[in-house]
């Protein structure tokens, strides 16, 4: 079984956060794509959520061979962001074009949209 988590909005929100806390518990038991696209991309960025009063998402626990981080190369790139400034650097982080991540939204048996 595949999930595919979308993150297109809000990426410094609670909903943002949940979208990934999902992700992260989904990933213990099955193959999981955590997808960043448009405003998403941000998500990445080294933002401290404990500033803007949020919990501190950085240290859930997840299974690093079922948890996949996916991003829109050209939403990144468009936004001039940085590789290096991003905090997932232990995650597999795959930048990639919307042609494979529409395949592996296809088939996915389950998607969550945030």
């Amino acid at each position: 079984m595949e999930v595919s988590i979308v993150l297109k909005s809000d990426p410094f929100s609670w909903k943002a956060i949940q979208a990934f806390k999902i992700a992260c518990a989904l990933s213990l038991k099955t193959k999981t794509f955590f997808i960043a696209l448009k405003e998403g991309v941000y998500f990445l960025t080294d933002w401290d959520p404990v500033a803007l009063g949020y919990e501190n998402f950085k240290g859930y626990e997840y299974n690093q061979e079922n948890l996949v981080f996916l991003v829109e190369e050209d939403d990144f790139k468009i936004r001039n962001l940085s590789e290096d400034k991003i905090w997932a650097k232990d995650l597999k982080v795959e930048f990639t074009d919307e042609e494979r991540i529409a395949e592996i939204l296809e088939k996915s048996q389950v998607v969550g949209v945030w």
